[in-house]
């Protein structure tokens, strides 16, 4: 876990380093979660699943000589899932989080339309980090939830992104069960729209 952050924070350090040659840019996200919680390995135990919400600012720098442009946001994510025990019902296992997504997007400018329309497609590491304590003693989840995205998407204009994507959870997110080897992955859809400015 240290590791996975250690390696997020220090790309982020890596990426507000580079030279001139890249436009730095501010924006804000708005989207959606649609939660794809995974548990395994837990006799009697279930997860329900539902739709959230996600919103925060970010930055990207747009490389001129090339579609990349790799982005950092730091979100306020609503991860709606709940565990289902057969004996004591549903509960909450802490749905608000605080998201951190690095990625990396390749923008495919076409130049039928004068590179006012470009196709991306994005990837990268996130990582969650739960806000209060919302956990049943019986199933508590770890605090930093490290996760890898993939999607694809579109650039208007140079100013409005949209973009569909999937988060793969990466390792269990149980820190303490009753039920020895209980392991969730915290997968989930999301939907987003970027608005996107020059300083």
């Amino acid at each position: 876990m240290k590791k996975t952050f250690s390696l997020t924070f220090l790309v982020a350090i890596l990426l507000m380093s580079l030279s001139a040659s890249a436009q730095l840019r501010y924006g804000f996200r708005l989207g959606g979660s649609f939660a794809k919680a995974s548990l395994s390995d837990a006799p009697g135990m279930s997860m329900k699943n539902g739709s959230g919400f996600s919103g925060g600012l970010l930055l990207e720098y747009q490389m001129e000589s090339n579609g990349f442009a790799p982005d950092i946001a730091v979100l306020y994510t609503r991860y709606s899932s709940r565990l289902i025990d057969e004996v004591s019902g549903p509960a909450k296992l802490g749905r608000d989080f605080i998201e951190v997504p690095l990625h990396l997007k390749y923008k495919f400018y076409l130049s039928s339309t004068n590179n006012l329309v470009a196709p991306m497609v994005y990837t990268g590491p996130s990582l969650l980090f739960r806000l209060g304590k919302a956990n049943p003693e019986h199933m508590q989840t770890k605090a930093v939830q490290p996760g890898w995205d993939l999607g694809i998407g579109i650039d208007i204009i140079n100013f409005i992104q949209l973009s569909a994507g999937y988060r793969f959870g990466l390792g269990n997110a149980v820190s303490h069960s009753a039920v020895p080897g209980a392991c969730l992955h915290t997968n989930g859809w999301n939907v987003s729209a970027n608005l996107i400015f020059d300083f």
